[in-house]
């Protein structure tokens, strides 16, 4: 939208043919009391910005609203117009006067070395000031005049010679451009002041600002409704008054912030919180926000509620316990992970916190404000996890809730989705799972439309998932897809320093929750370093609880807690009785495998080869299980 710029000179404009006028009009010789006018029917005609000569600016302004610029009289301006008489007119050697208008703050001895007239100066604030210096030149016989149109009539009805003064080029381009400048400042002062205000008026709490008396000066939709009233009634009101809180006063009279203050109104209760609004130091207001308490209430309820449907990660690197150099590096290349929208396989024992790692690399990644959907694939029956993962519509099969339900693939959409146990992951899932993971894309069950979902994937598991791949027991498409990025979170058994750091954490933990006073772990620690502890972190843990639980019944630790911990003096007793017995527990003949294979290279100082010819099995075969474990 072009810029309606209107020139008023009183006197000429200096040559601006080949200048940019585009929105430009000009109008000359403009007396001083037809400027105001002129400028008022301007700006009804729809002019942005009117300049003006030194002389009339002041008379334009008491006419209008819109920007006014001055275009001052530079020495240059003058010079150019008396050498115009000097030269054009032939009038040289004379007595000239020159009469401007005050406001052009003009000093004329500058100019007297390029003048060959013997030229005076005089400067008017008025039109009756103006009539008595032309009087009094007339009297004293000077042959010519140099002013504006006002100073042309008054001399030719005297029959005096007068000459019009042009504003130069330079000068008229330099009003035109800062009023360009002035308009475009203006513009975006509006169009921020109207994002502001739309700001204001969606923004989901009220919003009142008061002067420094505490008079309300705006308000937005949302603090009327909360009280109740209309705009009229709530501007030029004191705010106090208006949510029946008698502290707000503080806020503006003290400078004093308040945070959270409830108020219980007539039509509700509120929570505001106010600040004073300075400038220079001074106190010159106050803004104050006002919430429904109600619902606040209600936003608390769904939070709560999705923190209950798993949607929240609470976990953070921060908090996983661990010093030794194999834990760091775990950590180090998971937080490397995090940086990256990579799908991520987990492997570990039960136990070695799995669940503890995918929110953790949630938390610090770039989708950590997005939801953290977690779901065990070995916990559902397949048609029910497929419901789960999938979604479906209304009608989809019997029981199908009304309306439908979404799915967590889309629940997770811009966050993390988690599949924990996905070694159990029924076969024709996964089929389905590896095309969302390739598409991008999901279906719901008995639906027909395809549903983008942006979701990054996690995946756990506590077996070797090769193997499965082997007995075609898994989808080694699948594999590969959520195997981009591995993991392998290590026994405790092969970061046994960490079990005094971790013993001491559960063991202050569980005190606290039970009300119990702390202890020294030095005696719980030694007896825990000589378990192997199968159940990982999280038996470790168990034991710990107990521990905490009925230290008061027994001497110590070294009492028998349970017959699933095996204490160090018990499993020295168990050697000694029979050094050539290994102990195992009961699990798939697989694990039970590694578990012999494991204590032969024990016992054998970690020797493979000497474990390797006491099984009668290949050094490569004692080395592969001991690395899958």
């Amino acid at each position: 939208m072009s810029q309606k710029i209107r020139i008023i000179c009183a006197g000429k404009a200096g040559s601006l043919a080949d200048a940019d006028l585009h929105g430009v009009s000009i109008f000359e010789e403009i007396k001083m009391s037809e400027a105001g006018k002129l400028a008022a029917k301007l700006e009804a005609e729809g002019a942005d910005a009117i300049i003006g000569t030194a002389g009339i600016a002041a008379e334009i302004r008491r006419h209008v609203s819109i920007p006014v610029v001055v275009a001052y009289l530079t020495n240059f301006d003058v010079l150019e117009t008396l050498k115009e008489v000097e030269n054009d007119l032939g009038m040289s050697d004379r007595k000239i006067a020159l009469i401007l208008h005050i406001a052009n703050e003009f000093h004329p001895e500058r100019l007297y070395p390029y003048i060959q007239n013997q030229m005076s100066f005089f400067t008017y604030s008025d039109g009756e000031q103006l009539n008595s210096i032309i009087q009094m030149l007339f009297e004293k016989d000077f042959e010519l005049l140099v002013g504006g149109p006002t100073t042309l009539y008054i001399a030719r009805q005297l029959g005096m010679k007068a000459h019009l003064m042009v504003f130069g080029r330079e000068t008229m381009l330099g009003a035109l451009n800062k009023a360009r400048e002035i308009l475009a400042l203006t513009k975006k002062d509006r169009e921020q002041t109207q994002r502001l205000k739309t700001l204001i008026e969606i923004f989901p709490d009220g919003i009142i600002t008061t002067d420094h008396e505490g008079v309300v000066t705006m308000c937005n939709p949302r603090a009327l409704a909360l009280l109740n009233l209309p705009e009229a009634d709530v501007l030029g009101e004191k705010a106090y008054q208006l949510v029946g809180d008698p502290s707000w006063k503080e806020v503006y009279e003290k400078g004093i912030k308040q945070t959270d203050i409830l108020i219980d109104n007539t039509n509700s209760k509120i929570f505001s919180t106010r600040q004073p609004i300075f400038e220079n130091g001074h106190i010159i207001g106050s803004v104050g926000t006002l919430q429904d308490v109600a619902k606040i209430e209600k936003l608390e309820h769904k939070y709560r509620s999705l923190q209950t449907l798993g949607l929240t990660a609470r976990n953070r690197f921060e908090g996983i316990i661990g010093s030794s150099a194999l834990m760091q590096e775990t950590m180090r290349r998971a937080k490397a992970y995090a940086g990256f929208d990579s799908t991520v396989l987990i492997e570990g024992e039960t136990g070695t916190g799995k669940e503890l790692f995918a929110q953790s690399i949630h938390n610090a990644s770039s989708r950590s404000e997005g939801p953290f959907v977690a779901v065990n694939c070995a916990a559902l029956s397949e048609s029910l996890l497929e419901s789960e993962l999938f979604g479906y519509v209304e009608g989809a099969f019997t029981g199908a809730k009304r309306g439908g339900k979404i799915g967590l693939f889309e629940l997770a959409h811009k966050g993390t989705l988690f599949l924990d146990e996905i070694n159990q992951l029924p076969l024709l899932l996964q089929a389905k799972v590896l095309r969302v993971i390739q598409e991008k894309t999901v279906i719901r069950l008995g639906g027909e439309r395809v549903i983008p979902v942006d979701v990054r994937i996690l995946a756990a598991t506590n077996e070797n998932i090769r193997g499965k791949i082997n007995a075609s027991e898994f989808r080694n498409d699948l594999y590969y897809r959520i195997n981009v990025l591995n993991l392998r979170l290590p026994a405790l058994r092969k970061r046994k320093e960490d079990i005094p750091l971790l013993v001491k954490h559960f063991l202050n933990l569980f005190s606290a929750n039970y009300g119990k006073e702390k202890c020294d772990s030095a005696e719980l620690v030694r007896v825990s370093m000589g378990f192997d502890w199968p159940g990982n972190v999280r038996e470790l843990a168990n034991y710990v609880e107990r521990y905490a639980i009925l230290r008061e019944e027994i001497e110590t630790p070294d009492s028998q807690l349970s017959h699933e911990f095996w204490t160090e003096k018990a499993v020295e007793e168990k050697y000694s009785q029979d050094p050539d017995l290994i102990t195992l527990r009961f699990n798939t003949l697989d694990k039970m495998e590694r578990q012999i294979i494991e204590e032969t290279a024990r016992r054998c100082g970690g020797n493979k080869m000497r474990a390797a010819m006491l099984l009668g099995v290949s050094r490569n075969t004692v080395w592969k299980k001991i690395r899958d474990l």
